[in-house]
């Protein structure tokens, strides 16, 4: 359960902030947080997206629900009605989420005489800024976080504890990076010179669009000339690794320990799935759905759902079917034979 500080506020208000319906006097129910459906908790408001819900919404304590038409209509207790109910609870959720810290910089920051940090940003303790970044406005810096050189951190954005932002990266606007993530990170590049590997320097940076998440830990290299590229709204988990020169369109969502290597294109609207493995210079094309755990080693030139992997099943099977497959070129070899040996059916005629 979420709850705030803040004044409770009612269904009539939460309906026309967010453009929703009220059912039938509840107008003036108030909430203070949000919640689970079950058990659900006093004076807070919970979702449901099906009629299959209705006996919970009974069950519940929660005070109020958000659920579509049809469910409304089904229960008493008060409800805001919305005909994507996840996606309301979502924007009512953010209401109750932690207030951003106040504004202002801790004594024990370390920022650079050229750096400039607006008034209105939150700078924490042990927070070291390079010569001429830039912190926006609304903006909070979490603690032991140190950022590059000719940094841009937009306004309102967020980035988390001991994190780590190269020189030259751009963040824009209400972007939130969360615990121990490192971004413009050297990139993957070397070269054999014959008897072992040389680095590539890696000379670009990391730009990153409005909007962005990404998840703790995760890492986003720079680009070796040009740049490494995250554009508005993508949503990426904890634990993924995008290498150097690599772009992703506007909106796609990359799930949990993704690694996507160098210089690949991931169109807009994508969702890749937890534990994906994309190789180098694979290009992906809009609205592409790729589920876990599946490996892309070409491209893929048209939106749809692809997968690539087995399912769990006993050991005692799969070690069958591992037997079985490694005796493949030698079954593909008998087939061949037999054809070779097998009259055609237009000779048979």
């Amino acid at each position: 359960m979420a709850t705030n500080t803040s004044p409770a506020l009612t269904l009539e208000a939460l309906a026309e902030r967010f453009d929703l319906a009220v059912s039938a006097d509840a107008a003036q129910t108030a909430i203070v947080g949000v919640c689970a459906l079950e058990p659900g908790k006093r004076d807070c408001i919970a979702f449901a997206e099906n009629a299959g819900q209705i006996e919970a919404i009974r069950r519940s304590a929660a005070a109020a629900v958000i659920c579509p038409p049809a469910v409304a209509e089904a229960v008493d207790i008060p409800a805001l009605v919305a005909k994507q109910p996840r996606l309301a609870f979502a924007r009512v959720a953010a209401l109750f989420d932690r207030p951003p810290p106040r504004a202002g910089m801790h004594p024990r920051a370390v920022v650079a005489d050229t750096a400039r940090v607006d008034e209105q940003a939150s700078i924490a303790a042990n927070v070291v800024i390079g010569e001429n970044s830039v912190i926006e406005a609304g903006a909070v810096i979490g603690a032991n976080t140190v950022i590059g050189d000719e940094v841009h951190i937009g306004a309102d954005s967020r980035i988390a504890s001991n994190c780590s932002i190269g020189d030259r990266v751009h963040i824009g606007a209400r972007v939130s990076i969360e615990a121990n993530a490192v971004i413009g990170g050297r990139g993957f590049g070397l070269v054999h010179n014959g008897a072992g590997w040389e680095p590539i320097p890696q000379m670009g940076r990391v730009r990153i669009g409005d909007e962005v998440e990404i998840g703790a830990g995760s890492t986003i290299d720079r680009g070796a000339l040009d740049d490494t590229v995250i554009e508005q709204g993508v949503k990426i988990d904890n634990q993924v690794h995008i290498a150097h020169n690599c772009r992703i369109g506007a909106h796609t969502v990359v799930a949990g320990c993704t690694g996507i290597a160098g210089s690949c294109t991931i169109g807009s609207n994508c969702m890749i799935g937890g534990g994906v493995g994309i190789g180098d210079h694979v290009t992906i094309a809009d609205g592409v759905i790729v589920t876990a755990a599946s490996q892309v080693p070409k491209n893929i030139d048209r939106s749809g759902v692809y997968s690539s992997t087995f399912r769990a099943m006993p050991a005692a099977g799969w070690r069958k079917r591992l037997a079985l497959f490694r005796q493949l070129d030698k079954l593909e070899r008998r087939l061949r034979r037999v054809e070779r040996a097998t009259p055609s059916s237009e000779n048979n005629e």
